[in-house]
């Protein structure tokens, strides 16, 4: 599944990266235009996105995904 989200801050960003690492399956962060995949539970990859733009997430974590949606 694929959500796409815009950040506010870097709160939101390492919350993200918290969801992202208490889930088995990959949780992937890729920007809009598909140049950019990174994993979202790297401590350092996350923060290379821009994001100011919306980007994707991608994952096949239906828990991930209800968090994502009740955001």
């Amino acid at each position: 599944m694929v959500i796409t989200m815009t950040f506010s801050s870097r709160e939101e960003i390492q919350r993200l990266r918290e969801l992202a690492l208490s889930v088995s399956e990959a949780v992937t962060i890729r920007s809009l235009d598909g140049e950019i995949a990174l994993n979202a539970k790297s401590p350092m990859g996350i923060y290379a996105l821009d994001f100011s733009q919306p980007v994707e997430i991608v994952t096949d974590s239906q828990w991930l995904q209800e968090q994502l949606e009740h955001w």
